[in-house]
């Protein structure tokens, strides 16, 4: 049974609203609304972040949503205490309590600086969806939400997706037994001096036919993207120069293979996507490296096992088969 625990709710201030963060689910809200009816908190103004303004940076909801007459709601345990901080009234809700106090041990950033578009409020922070990318999210709650969490640090450590400038991929594989591990590494920096960040790390084992490899990996790394909605940023993709053939011109060659029509897909979706041979460098001696150290490695929790063919079957649903799929040449 989980132990759910209330903590005494400070009057000090007359509440006229009471914000919730995008992260509470509808449980979780009810939950809080049980709570708030046994501390006798009066307001009937109730504010819906996923409703009003989805997407939007915690620099911004602090600047333009909070105030000593709110309450906020959220699971996010950095941006509760950071809230706490401020001499504001936060509650964290997870599965197990709901407090107004300060989590122990968990920090979080000192304030970036607003710049000055920052300081006009929009009605929707994100960025253009496509229409393949609920095909490519996974089903599992918990990679949801690390996608969830990786896209929200992204979006508040630059203050809003906005302020991105290029979306750097860093793509290899190492073959372990009849497996392909992909390594994929996502740098991501900013437009408006901000410093970059590495925004992403994921490694991706399942069979993959040995003259598919290539294509499976960059493919892989496509989806990610695409996952974590920076597909509208300008993206380039360092790839493996030493084992991964040129995308593109794979596809000319053989455009009649549904993973290079898959890759086809995915490239469509990217405003403005390059591909760069890599064979030296930092970042992809790293993701060597790294790939070097997982594979073979049984006790890791890092690799997950991939599922291409299950999205290439949601995307062939929707296409009405693969043979009726129009590849193009895609970007270069």
């Amino acid at each position: 049974m989980n132990l759910v625990t209330y903590e005494n709710f400070d009057m000090g201030n007359t509440i006229k609203r009471i914000v919730i963060d995008e992260s509470v689910s509808n449980t979780k809200w009810r939950r809080f609304e049980d709570f708030a009816k046994k501390q006798g908190i009066g307001t009937s103004e109730y504010f819906f972040i996923r409703q009003e303004h989805p997407g939007m940076p915690d620099g911004q909801i602090l600047h333009h949503l909070l105030s000593k007459t709110t309450i906020f709601v959220t699971t996010d345990r950095p941006f509760h205490n950071k809230v706490l901080s401020k001499g504001l009234q936060s509650y964290y809700i997870d599965d197990e309590k709901i407090t107004g106090r300060p989590l122990r041990g968990i920090r979080f950033k000192p304030d970036r600086f607003l710049i000055k578009k920052d300081s006009i409020i929009k009605k929707n922070y994100h960025q253009p969806q496509t229409a393949i990318r609920s095909l490519l999210m996974p089903d599992s709650p918990s990679k949801l939400k690390k996608l969830n969490t990786k896209r929200r640090r992204i979006r508040n450590h630059f203050g809003g997706l906005d302020n991105l400038d290029q979306i750097a991929v860093t793509v290899s594989y190492k073959m372990e037994g009849k497996k392909n591990l992909t390594g994929i590494r996502i740098r991501v920096s900013s437009n408006v001096g901000i410093k970059a960040i590495d925004a992403s790390e994921s490694y991706i084992s399942e069979f993959v036919p040995p003259e598919h490899q290539s294509i499976v990996s960059i493919c892989h790394a496509l989806v990610l993207v695409i996952q974590l909605t920076l597909h509208s940023v300008k993206t380039v993709v360092y790839y493996d120069a030493d084992k991964i053939d040129h995308p593109v011109s794979q596809s000319i060659i053989d455009p009649g293979d549904i993973y290079l029509c898959f890759f086809n897909i995915l490239s469509e979706c990217f405003e403005h996507l390059e591909f760069v041979p890599t064979s030296k460098g930092k970042y992809m001696e790293k993701l060597r490296k790294k790939l070097g150290v997982l594979v073979g490695n049984r006790k890791t929790n890092e690799i997950v096992m991939g599922d291409i063919l299950e999205m290439l079957n949601k995307i062939k649903g929707q296409k009405r088969g693969v043979n009726s799929w129009k590849p193009s040449t895609g970007s270069s």
